[in-house]
């Protein structure tokens, strides 16, 4: 995947810091991304689909079928590398929509809160409008 990478900067006319700069990564970061140096990581895998416009089933597969005229191969490595993206990218989606459920629950209760709170000083003001 790591040529990859420099394939599809070269073709767009990129430099490596430009590339960096649209997947919000240091020179640094991409180019041992590039070079193969450090392992793909999913949130350098979006950032390079979201930067190139390739989809992340084509980046992960290491080819990309408009531009390079070749198909996706079936090659088990490919597919198990995409199943452990979408794997990743499916354990955040949960992770996130459980800490939404939680804001929610968290929301109600303070809603809850402020409504029996309303609820006792309404009470208060009234026996305080008896004794006046």
């Amino acid at each position: 995947m790591d040529s990859f990478f420099k394939k599809i900067r070269q073709e767009m006319h990129c430099t490596q810091v430009e590339m960096a700069e649209k997947m919000n990564i240091s020179r640094g970061a991409y180019i041992k991304l590039e070079n193969g140096q450090t392992q793909v990581v999913t949130e350098s895998v979006l950032a390079f689909s979201d930067a190139t416009g390739i989809p992340l089933p084509e980046i992960v597969a290491g080819c990309y079928p408009e531009r390079s005229g070749s198909l996706l191969k079936e090659d088990l490595n490919h597919k198990e590398q995409l199943r452990q993206v979408v794997d990743e990218y499916e354990e955040r989606l949960s992770r996130k929509n459980e800490e939404i459920s939680n804001r929610d629950r968290l929301i109600e209760s303070y809603r809850q809160t402020i409504r029996v709170q309303e609820q006792m000083l309404n009470m208060l003001q009234r026996q305080s409008a008896k004794k006046d």
